[in-house]
């Protein structure tokens, strides 16, 4: 047996049944609208999934969940690339990946900074979502007060919540 064995026609609504049961779970408030579902796959085949979160620190963390071939690739934007201070600003981030657990940091489109992740396609149930949103919203939470601060100085600092 593979550990990532090929998705089937079934797929799809597969992770979205998983993905819609997992919603259900999470407090009222914090998942920001619906589960959006692009129907038609993309040039690569893939099938896609937006869901939006209220978060810490960062207000929203938008999570992609991509169905592949074999896998479901999971990304959610943290911060875009830095106006100043890039080799601190990387340097930290390095640094932070070393000890993030089931996702690791990336450099995604115009150089933003991504956390992502894969699942395969059979090991997708809600308590695994559930574990990598988790740690996707606190690790994005951890990582972008500080990111902010080296790369974006420019950026209002918002009051604390009490």
């Amino acid at each position: 047996m593979t550990r990532a064995p090929l998705s089937d026609a079934d797929a799809p609504a597969q992770l979205d049944a998983t993905l819609r049961a997992w919603a259900a779970l999470w407090p009222g408030g914090t998942l920001l609208g619906d589960i959006e579902h692009q129907t038609t796959a993309d040039d690569k085949g893939h099938r896609h999934w937006l869901v939006r979160l209220r978060a810490g620190s960062k207000d929203v963390l938008t999570i992609w969940f991509a169905l592949r071939q074999r896998t479901v690739h999971v990304e959610a934007e943290v911060i875009p690339a830095p106006e100043t201070n890039a080799e601190a600003f990387y340097r930290y981030l390095l640094v932070k990946n070393a000890t993030l657990r089931e996702v690791h940091l990336a450099l995604g489109p115009e150089d933003g900074v991504y956390l992502t992740t894969q699942i395969p396609v059979g090991e997708v149930t809600v308590d695994r979502l559930d574990e990598t949103v988790g740690a996707l919203v606190t690790y994005a939470d951890e990582i972008f007060p500080t990111a902010v601060e080296l790369g974006h100085p420019s950026w209002r600092r918002r009051p604390q919540r009490g």
